[in-house]
């Protein structure tokens, strides 16, 4: 991905004059309790959900206790797709966000890593405390669905075979480490001397921003990067060259059949932190138009991929799915662009290094 994007695309921008100086600190302070507080709070909640849910399938694996696990991994996935742009502070420390989930993942480095602990059945995956130091492919959601369901989105953890008890192990091992890093994130957001302080407290000797502006810019950038994220990651790699290099398998969660909950999750979470920053107030009039502009662009989105038939990996090649998906990459540029050139040259906000370039 490109170093200096969001920078050049504001580049690009007219720059409407603000009438006063503008302080940031209450916008982000709002953006801390109306959005991110809470989001990470329903992540640890739905997440510590999950080895309870690997217990039952594993002990009894009936109709309940594996619809339990379906659902109960299902909103981890939603929950952590309301929060995985958040590319700053408790979530990247520690390299928590590809400890979380590794993607994206074109070569199938998590499959081969997982036949590898499987069939060697290293102990090191069966403790939480021990998994967590292994390599990131194996350690989160993305390694707990290979292992949990098949090519075909049926649930097979729990299934009597001759590695089930390795297996049922692993995936308890899986889940705990989950519900752990879920939450240290949230407590690292609800903690006042943490990474809120850091955005918070722009003034007097911060070393990571000297102004507000300055963190809000940075906050605009993961912005940025997630929009960035769902088209060019997310959505074009299984759009291929034309319908007929189509691979469903290459949306997130794919073989769950959580590509839709997880798309859905990560555009409702990018629209609902916009809209907790609450800037219309210090936006020019001439350019108020941007925030309808951006709620019906969200909307259009979420709109058509509700009207998706998970799991795609069985009904993309049906009907318009695949050209709903190509309007989709449309639409994610488009808010894209109007959150980088529109919305970011309106407030006279520049861009840093993109956040994919580890910077």
């Amino acid at each position: 991905m490109r170093c200096l994007l969001f920078a050049a695309l504001v580049s690009g921008a007219v720059i409407a004059q603000p009438a006063f100086a503008t302080d940031y600190e209450p916008k982000l302070d709002n953006l801390i309790e109306a959005y991110i507080q809470p989001a990470t709070g329903a992540f640890a909640e739905t997440s510590a959900n999950l080895p309870d849910a690997v217990r039952a399938v594993c002990a009894n694996a009936d109709e309940a206790s594996v619809e339990g696990f379906r659902t109960a991994f299902s909103d981890t996935v939603r929950d952590f797709s309301h929060v995985h742009f958040l590319r700053f502070g408790p979530l990247i420390d520690n390299d928590r966000l590809s400890r979380l989930a590794f993607l994206p993942d074109p070569r199938g480095i998590t499959q081969r890593q997982i036949r590898k602990l499987l069939a060697s059945e290293d102990k090191d995956a069966l403790s939480a405390a021990t998994l967590k130091d292994k390599s990131v492919a194996v350690q989160g959601l993305t390694a707990l669905e290979l292992l949990a369901f098949d090519k075909d989105s049926a649930v097979r953890l729990g299934q009597a075979d001759d590695g089930k008890d390795f297996s049922c192990g692993y995936a308890l091992a899986i889940s705990e480490n989950l519900a752990a890093m879920a939450s240290e994130i949230a407590t690292g957001w609800q903690d006042p001397d943490g990474y809120s302080e850091v955005l918070l407290t722009a003034e007097g000797g911060n070393e990571r921003f000297h102004t507000s502006k300055e963190a809000l810019e940075s906050v605009f950038n993961a912005l940025v990067t997630g929009l960035i994220i769902a088209r060019d990651q997310d959505v074009l790699p299984a759009l291929g060259t034309g319908k007929d290099k189509a691979r469903a398998t290459r949306f997130p969660f794919s073989r769950s059949g959580n590509s839709v909950v997880y798309l859905n999750g990560e555009l409702l979470g990018i629209q609902k932190a916009i809209a907790s920053l609450d800037l219309k107030d210090l936006t020019p009039d001439d350019f108020t138009w941007i925030y309808d502009t951006l709620d019906f662009e969200f909307g259009n989105a979420v709109t058509l991929l509700g009207t998706l038939d998970p799991p795609l990996r069985q009904s993309f090649e049906e009907g318009d799915a695949y050209d709903k998906m190509v309007v989709l990459a449309i639409t994610l540029k488009s808010l894209r662009d109007t959150i980088a050139l529109e919305l970011a040259g309106a407030l006279e906000l520049a861009g840093g290094f993109n956040a994919l370039d580890g910077d």
